[in-house]
Order: C-alpha cells, then sequence, then structure tokens
C-alpha cells in the first residue's frame, strides 16, 4: 500500500502556472535591463583640454563608469561627466585619484 500525495485542485494549479508565467516574465525583463547596461556607452571628457573648442572624448562602458565613479575618477559638471585622471595610462597603472 502507498500514500500518493493529494493532487492539486484546479485553483492551486492554475495559481501556480500563473507564477511560473510571472516569474519567467521577470527573468526574461532583468536580462533585458542587463543586456541594455552592458550596451550603454557614456561619453567622458577630459578636463582643461578644451583649447580653440577641441575637446578630448573617451567612451566609458557603463560598467567602467561605475567603477570610476565609485574610486572618484568621474565628476559631473553640468550635463557633462569628466575624468578626474588621466585615462592614456594603462588600466593597471592608473593611480586613484583619492
Amino acid at each position: 500500500m502507498t500514500l500518493d500525495a493529494p493532487r492539486p485542485g484546479p485553483v492551486l494549479r492554475q495559481l501556480l502556472a500563473h507564477q511560473k508565467l510571472l516569474a519567467t516574465l521577470c527573468l526574461f525583463v532583468a536580462l533585458g535591463f542587463l543586456l541594455a547596461g552592458s550596451l550603454r556607452v557614456h561619453k567622458v571628457y577630459e578636463p582643461g583640454h578644451e583649447a580653440f573648442g577641441l575637446v578630448t572624448v573617451h567612451s566609458v562602458s557603463d560598467f567602467q563608469l561605475v567603477v570610476d565613479a565609485t574610486c572618484g575618477g568621474v565628476r559631473k559638471q553640468g550635463d557633462r561627466l569628466y575624468s578626474t585622471y588621466d585615462r592614456s595610462e594603462t588600466r593597471g597603472r592608473r593611480s586613484c585619484p583619492t
């Protein structure tokens, strides 16, 4: 004699189906946000190099902007982002501006 677990009723089955659908939808929305964030690029300007109307601009990924902003490598002035250190050096040799 085996004991079988009671099967869920129709209301519980419908609720479980809705939860699975909602979880799948949330997963795809989260993946969409991650993809959009990885493709986004920001313009970071070099301060003090605006002679004769020429501006030095670096394209920085969203991830790199988060890293730079965490250690104080980028400041916002008006509607522009300005670098606080020399971006021409290789990444491993940069000194933290703080």
